[in-house]
């Protein structure tokens, strides 16, 4: 185990994850600066499509479901190959310049996401960008272009860039919100969210002992692992299992809870690990589910208010479930003999013919 621990120390891309609550502090006054942008577009109740792909997807999924959830206004996550090949699929007979677009990429230079910029200004789509370098297409041609001034990484799989684009994308949110005055739950309830989002740096260590304990899980031989989550929490539970296929090659699903207690609960078994992503609407009926996974032999592994977050707005505590989940990956990565600096197949970015 201790081998373990100084391997995933060692590594880039744990060095790089475990450098986030600068860099979330770096993105928030960023976030701030975006929620009058945000506010201007949804003002008139248009809905807004959020659009990433691979990691920067399941961002966008967890984003559109929080701009939902704190606003109580329309919200669509998008992958941008979908709005480039099938539109009408994807949003239905949308005029031009209906739905404003917020694109979402760590290096602002995948295909994709370049070329959407490109179609989107042709049509005069209102098109903002959250990005991680300021000198890509995206940071050049998204107006606006909002910057995780920390968040850039060197890793090939995003950790740190995740966490903080997120975090910047969750304070515009509950920013736009407050100034819109029209919430789901009311402006007291946004002005909340956003102030546990902007107290995120100082609760940074809360994460430190689920640090710990996922090293102890990452050490085991799973032969499976789910992470279940509801509502924004869906986004990071397709991005837990993403990072742990990246990275360890073990066999990893995404279900919301009660989707996995129709029909997947079946591979439960010892050897399979089940994480429940909860907290929020249903929190109760959730951690039913969970236990009934463990009666049936699986290990569960919850990260519910009261394991982490407790006092925060369900939203706002979202950041602090991605460093247990980012080292799980990377250690077990390590204990299945593979190196997560070095992913089988993968670059940092993706650029379609190349």
């Amino acid at each position: 185990m201790t081998n373990l621990r100084d391997r995933i120390s060692n590594s880039v891309t744990w060095r790089e994850a475990r450098t986030s609550a600068a860099a979330v502090e770096a993105a928030l006054p960023v976030g701030r600066e975006a929620a009058h942008w945000l506010a201007s577009i949804a003002a008139d109740g248009r809905e807004v499509i959020y659009s990433g792909a691979g990691s920067s997807y399941y961002l966008a999924m967890t984003v559109a479901s929080a701009h939902r959830t704190v606003t109580g206004l329309r919200a669509l996550a998008v992958p941008p190959s979908e709005l480039l090949l099938r539109p009408t699929s994807a949003v239905g007979r949308d005029r031009p310049g209906e739905r404003p677009i917020v694109a979402i990429s760590r290096s602002g230079s995948t295909s994709e996401i370049v070329e959407l910029i490109d179609r989107s200004e042709a049509l005069g789509r209102r098109t903002g960008g959250i990005t991680c370098r300021a000198d890509a297409p995206l940071g050049l041609r998204a107006d606006p272009a909002w910057v995780s001034p920390l968040g850039d990484e060197t890793a090939i799989v995003m950790t740190r860039s995740f966490t903080s684009m997120l975090t910047l994308g969750l304070r515009a949110i509950a920013g736009a919100a407050v100034e819109l005055g029209v919430t789901a739950d009311g402006v007291a309830a946004a002005a909340r969210t956003a102030a546990d989002l902007d107290r995120l740096p100082e609760t940074w260590t809360i994460t430190e002992p689920h640090v710990e304990w996922a090293i102890d899980l990452a050490a085991q031989p799973w032969l499976r692992i789910v992470v279940l989550g509801g509502g924004p929490s869906f986004g990071l539970a397709q991005e837990a299992c993403l990072k742990l296929t990246e990275m360890s090659q073990v066999a990893a699903n995404a279900w919301e809870p009660f989707e996995f207690r129709h029909g997947p609960i079946s591979i439960c078994e010892p050897g399979v690990l089940v994480i429940g992503l909860l907290g929020g609407d249903g929190l109760d009926e959730e951690r039913r589910v969970l236990e009934e996974a463990g009666a049936l032999g699986a290990t569960i592994w919850t990260l519910d208010p009261d394991a982490i977050g407790g006092d925060m707005d369900p939203v706002a505590r979202l950041p602090l479930l991605l460093p247990p989940l980012q080292v799980l990956a990377i250690g077990h990565a390590f204990a299945r003999g593979l190196d997560p600096d070095r992913p089988r197949h993968l670059s940092q970015v993706v650029r379609l013919g190349s």
